[in-house]
């Protein structure tokens, strides 16, 4: 099952990675460019983290009953470092799945939007009281230029 697992956790990271490789810009029509979408791989791969939380817990409280009722302090101390590496394991499954079913709730109730609207670039990197300054560079001359307008 291990393995499977494994594949499993893998293809679905794999969907979610190449599916979120949209350019900004980009309008969402397709279904892969959905919120909605994004959402259902969000909450399958937070399921996933949660439930491996759970089993590294199952692990870990193994491991310390195991060292409850160890008789050397070789095997407690093996016992012991195991149950604290799956509760540490444990505690950061948890947190990624909380925070990625969280973050697919959100992207489920998220409304879908037109795209970005295009950039005023009249006004200069910084604006303040009528003063802009802006950066201008040339690729072929290997210059840059700041440059500052002040608006009558």
């Amino acid at each position: 099952m291990g393995m499977f697992y494994r594949t499993g956790v893998g293809l679905v990271a794999a969907a979610l990675i190449l599916s979120m490789a949209v350019p900004a810009q980009a309008v969402g029509k397709d279904f892969l460019m959905r919120s909605k979408f994004h959402s259902a791989l969000m909450f399958g791969l937070g399921g996933i983290l949660v439930k491996g939380a759970v089993d590294a817990k199952k692990e870990a409280n193994d491991a310390y009953d195991l060292y409850k009722q160890a008789g050397t302090s070789a095997l407690a101390r093996e016992f012991y470092d195991n149950s604290k590496r799956h509760d540490t394991r444990a505690a950061v499954l948890g947190v990624a799945g909380g925070a990625t079913i969280l973050f697919a709730v959100h992207l489920f109730l998220k409304e879908e939007e037109g795209g970005l609207p295009p950039p005023k670039m009249d006004r200069g990197i910084v604006n303040i009281k009528g003063v802009a300054l802006d950066i201008k560079g040339d690729v072929f001359q290997r210059k840059m230029q700041v440059q500052i307008k002040k608006g009558f």
